[in-house]
């Protein structure tokens, strides 16, 4: 009777633990379900490159391109690479809207153009685009204003230009912050010529660059 018993157990066992198995499987056949179901939705409600000129805030991103002196091309890659041309986008750290503009960051534009409360201009140091986590209150509502975020993010991209004088550099200042990306430019380690970066210290950053570098190529010859 006890070999009876214990050969029992053993099937119970081992049913618990193929019911276990297959529940797990299920889970995981549910999640990579919804997984493709979101990434499908997000392909076809999204622009892709050849989409991109039929996009609804095409005219504004061009305008603002035009206005600022930022090649389109360079404007696009951007906004793909921060948000995908999701307008409600927001990152972990605060970044919000199309171009992933920091509160900070869009303050100090903000007076810059002579729109926000204390249009003197701040320090620079309130640059950094990658470091505060602070998120909009009321009063910054517009951040996530398509056409505010675009117009604040291409002005942004045209100081950092003006700034550095090498795109690859700007588009470094752009995720890193100003400041971050001068220092490095200081730093033999880096930059040999003070204007170029050989090395960039932060991976995100490296890869970022890269990732903008080639969505500019592909942007490029969408535009001709």
């Amino acid at each position: 009777m006890r070999g009876k018993s214990l050969r029992e157990k053993r099937r119970r066992r081992r049913i618990l633990f193929r019911s276990a198995v297959v529940v797990m499987a299920a889970v995981g056949l549910l999640a990579a379900t919804v997984v493709l179901i979101w990434g499908t939705i997000r392909l076809f409600t999204r622009p892709d490159t050849d989409q991109v000129l039929d996009w609804e805030y095409a005219a504004t991103t061009e305008k603002y391109a035009q206005e600022y002196a930022v090649p389109l091309e360079v404007v696009y890659a951007v906004i793909e690479t921060e948000s995908h041309f999701e307008p409600d986008a927001q990152s972990g750290v605060g970044a919000c809207g199309l171009m992933q503009l920091m509160p900070d960051t869009y303050d100090w534009i903000q007076n810059r153009l002579g729109e926000g409360e204390n249009a003197d201009g701040q320090a620079e140091g309130n640059t950094e685009q990658a470091v505060s986590s602070e998120t909009p209150g009321e009063e910054e509502a517009d951040i996530f204003d398509p056409e505010t975020n675009i117009r604040y993010g291409v002005y942004y991209l045209s100081y950092l230009y003006e700034r550095f004088g090498v795109w690859e550099t700007a588009y470094a200042g752009y995720n890193a912050g100003p400041n971050i990306v001068a220092r490095w430019l200081e730093d033999t380690a880096y930059s040999t010529d003070g204007e170029t970066l050989t090395h960039i210290p932060y991976t995100e950053t490296a890869n970022y660059v890269v990732k903008v570098s080639n969505a500019r190529e592909r942007y490029h010859k969408l535009l001709g």
